[in-house]
């Protein structure tokens, strides 16, 4: 761990990545990679898949190869190499799958790296005995991304570990987005006030819920559907029986959610269960007012009645109630978005998101 002119550490990082490619959660780890190498701090990463590798060093990164589960000692082999090559203060792991071949390289004298373990998601009841091991024994501080993520572990365990960063996103220029022209794509009328629901298609998500109270609102109000998924039958044949062909409309996923977003009159999010949102982080940032069970992270996104509106999740009657009162007062829906903004800029914004994560980087290396 060497100092800059001004005392600061600077540290190299080695962030180790689950996956054969780069997905949402991948991505995000590329972000603050990113934002860490602007403030002077090396940086690698470490992906299972060639395709994974080979992206990460296409977006500027040095990226290594280490092998995933089950080949252990090529795992452990990988780190020990990569950790000599690039001098690594700290690794991060971003799975207990991942954490435990750094903890055996460092066990073995094969790196003397500080080791965080971050969870991406939050260990089940079925693999509970293994991960609980690794992740109370091996890391020298456990990270997550949520207060839900960190209050469900601990709830499962009976005592709570680590600490919480929010992870942050990028807050695109006020009117840099353009809207898609629903009309065009998909047929909405041009004249429709659309809501939208935005992710994948699955169970927990309850899309269901957007379709049903649909029925009980304005024939001039349509949903529109940006996503796929397990689910995606089931809600098509959910709008048939109910006869809203002419009002509910399937997007399909989006490699640009953002300008589906800015043409909605109000994010939906129906969820039965939900960690850290990250459609809600995305429509705050770009002022678009939410509608939102209350249920898991979102109250760390939503402020309920000054950034969003919040209802029972589950709760159909709530969830009409909720959109009716964000669609006939469209002054107190901008209010709200302008507000979600404010407050995403506050508390999610990367540089503040890299900011905490390099003080704790450097108190960990440190204590180390």
């Amino acid at each position: 761990m060497a100092r800059d002119g001004a005392g600061a550490a600077v540290l190299n990082l080695l962030f180790l990545i689950d996956g054969a490619r780069i997905e949402v959660g991948e991505a995000q780890v590329l972000r603050l990679a990113s934002a860490l190498r602007s403030r002077g701090h090396g940086v690698v990463i470490g992906a299972s898949g060639r395709s994974a590798v080979d992206e990460i060093a296409s977006r500027g990164h040095t990226a290594v190869r280490v092998p995933g589960w089950p080949n252990l000692p090529g795992a452990v082999a990988a780190i020990a190499r990569a950790c000599r090559e690039h001098s690594i203060d700290l690794i991060d792991a971003h799975s207990p799958q991942l954490l435990l071949p750094a903890a055996i390289a460092r066990g073995l004298r094969r790196t003397r790296s500080a080791l965080v373990a971050t969870l991406d998601r939050v260990p089940s009841r079925k693999g509970t005995g293994f991960e609980r091991f690794v992740l109370e024994r091996l890391p020298d501080q456990v990270l997550f991304t949520s207060l839900a993520d960190r209050d469900q572990l601990a709830e499962l365990w009976g005592r709570a570990i680590g600490q919480v960063v929010h992870y942050g996103i990028e807050l695109p220029r006020p009117g840099a987005t353009e809207p898609i022209d629903l009309e065009a794509k998909l047929g909405v009328p041009r004249d429709a006030r659309v809501i939208g629901v935005v992710g994948t298609l699955a169970p927990e998500k309850a899309v269901g819920d957007a379709i049903a109270a649909l029925v009980r609102l304005p024939e001039d109000v349509c949903l529109c559907i940006v996503g796929d998924g397990p689910e995606e039958n089931a809600l098509r044949a959910e709008v048939h029986r109910r006869s809203l062909e002419r009002r509910v409309f399937f997007a399909g996923p989006s490699a640009e959610p953002d300008r589906f977003l800015v043409s909605f009159c109000a994010l939906v999010l129906p969820s039965r269960h939900e960690r850290l949102p990250a459609g809600l982080l995305r429509a705050g940032a770009l002022s678009i007012p939410v509608v939102a069970a209350d249920v898991g992270g979102v109250r760390e996104v939503v402020v309920p009645r000054e950034t969003g509106v919040l209802y029972p999740t589950g709760d159909v009657d709530g969830l009409v109630r909720a959109i009716r009162g964000m669609l006939e007062d469209p002054s107190r829906a901008a209010a709200l978005g302008c507000a979600a903004r404010q407050r995403i800029a506050s508390v999610f914004g990367l540089e503040r998101w890299a900011a905490e994560t390099e003080a704790l980087f450097e108190h960990v290396a440190r204590r180390d």
